[in-house]
């Protein structure tokens, strides 16, 4: 009897060994995180959503991942964003993004918004309260625009063509001032949608040249006695706009993240990078970010092309290629199709300027990722492998400690103030989230270009929540593990 029970003990504890203790193993790999400076080759088990333990020991799981001779690091968190689609966040993920967030626009009517893409997201997603759409809110002669919206949004979703036509025709309130007496209003709208779970508060002012000082000062007012910050495509190109929203946010004490400083900036790139550097060596709670491409990307009926364009962007009508059919404009095109309406991409940046906005080490990577079409600009599908193969591997720019740090842990550190759960993100240490890019550094590169969209080279597995995405460079059908990042003041 006591030998069949010393037997029996012996299979049960064999057993018990035998059993995986994770989910997932990631083993072998080179573990880079950003914050703690961790750079060696390290085991991770994930049981979850979450990483249980980083270790140099043998670990058992479910499922194992090999990832000897490739870089395990946090997934990507892109600040800027504005294909919020499955369609795009493909293409986002097998760049090694995790986390895609529109806060340079915002979205109107964001907690339906949040609805719509809970369990349908391949990312983790989110964004800011819309300050463009809301002021137009705030004024009388356009309140029927969002009760036709709403309706749209119930009867279509948000991809509906409804909504596109409604939001051409609320255009025309971009050259319009608020009167002071709206600015109550305009006050009351922005702290409702705060409480909706939004991530601050999107100020593209170069798209609406009616916005005066004072309207400006009061949404950065509001943003100070939030803590919320402000993500801004700035008045115009060049240091006037910049100044004017550091000047803001110096006064009153707003966070304040200037999107895009390599297209905002143009040749004058140093100058605003140093104003951010001096900001924030003074205590300000400014920082900026950069794409790595020397086109922008816009709609051409946008302010950005009204008279004088281009005197301020240096350019004319060949340098704007039809996002449609890849075709060069002329005088007559561009005349034609801004009645029209559509995307165009901008050739008007130089390799030097895009070089310095990488280089330096405060500035974050932020994609600018347009909305899905097949001839879209290849910042929407390439950002991220570009700066590591070209700009870290290629050319030596930065180190890939830095670029990873740009992508992971300091977009995570912009948004903690006002969403605690991004505490977890951008980390690779026990207890944060799972959110993982693997990728070969000596591999990895952007396929996309101006001629159409491509999946980036190089990453062969990404993990968003512990659950994978990218498996073997292939994407996984049917997984939809992207949660809402909430800002604090959801109701």
């Amino acid at each position: 009897m006591r030998f069949l029970t010393y037997i029996f003990l012996l299979f049960f504890q064999s057993t018990l060994i035998a059993q995986p203790g994770y989910d997932i193993v990631i083993q072998n790999g080179r573990v880079m995180d950003p914050e703690t400076g961790l750079d060696a080759v390290r085991n991770i088990g994930i049981n979850g959503e979450r990483i249980a333990e980083i270790t140099t020991a043998q670990i058992r799981g479910y499922e194992t991942i090999d990832a000897q001779g490739q870089v395990v690091a946090p997934g990507f968190i892109d600040l800027h964003v504005h294909g919020m689609t499955n369609e795009a966040h493909e293409y986002q993920v097998r760049d090694g993004v995790t986390t895609a967030l529109e806060l340079e626009g915002g979205v109107a009517f964001l907690e339906a918004w949040i609805e719509s893409k809970r369990g349908n997201s391949l990312v983790n997603y989110g964004a800011t309260v819309p300050h463009g759409s809301l002021r137009a809110m705030a004024m009388q002669q356009y309140q029927h625009y969002f009760e036709e919206a709403k309706r749209a949004i119930e009867r279509e979703g948000f991809d509906s063509p409804t909504l596109s036509k409604i939001q051409i025709n609320m255009g025309r309130s971009g050259y319009q001032s608020l009167a002071e007496e709206d600015l109550p209003q305009l006050r009351k709208i922005i702290e409702e949608e705060l409480g909706k779970g939004a991530l601050g508060i999107g100020v593209p002012v170069g798209y609406y040249p009616g916005a005066k000082a004072n309207e400006m000062l009061c949404v950065y007012q509001i943003a100070a006695a939030h803590g919320a910050p402000v993500f801004s495509h700035t008045r115009g190109f060049g240091l006037p706009g910049i100044n004017e929203a550091i000047a803001n946010a110096t006064v009153t004490g707003a966070p304040l993240h200037i999107v895009h400083a390599n297209s905002l900036s143009l040749s004058e790139i140093q100058v605003t990078l140093d104003l951010v550097r001096s900001a924030q060596d003074q205590g300000l709670d400014v920082s900026t970010e950069v794409y790595p491409y020397t086109a922008a990307s816009t709609s051409i009926e946008s302010a950005i092309f009204d008279e004088g364009w281009q005197e301020e962007l240096g350019i004319s009508y060949e340098d704007l290629q039809w996002e449609e059919t890849g075709e060069r404009l002329t005088e007559e095109t561009f005349h034609e199709k801004r009645k029209s309406g559509g995307i165009v991409i901008i050739h008007m940046m130089k390799p030097e300027w895009i070089k310095k906005g990488i280089a330096d080490d405060r500035t974050m990577i932020g994609s600018d990722g347009m909305p899905f079409h097949p001839k879209a600009h290849p910042r929407t599908a390439g950002t991220f492998s570009r700066v590591l193969g070209k700009y870290v591997r290629e050319e030596g720019v930065t180190d890939l400690m830095s670029a990873l740090a740009k992508m992971t842990i300091m977009p995570a550190r912009r948004l903690e103030q006002i969403s605690p759960m991004m505490s977890r993100k951008g980390r690779l240490q026990v207890g944060a989230d799972a959110d993982i890019t693997i990728f070969d550094p000596n591999t990895i590169i952007d396929r996309a270009d101006f001629k159409g969209l491509q999946f980036s080279e190089g990453i062969s597995h990404v993990l968003v929540n512990g659950k994978m995405v990218v498996r073997e460079g292939e994407t996984v059908s049917d997984v939809f593990p992207g949660r809402a990042i909430i800002g604090k003041y959801r109701n």
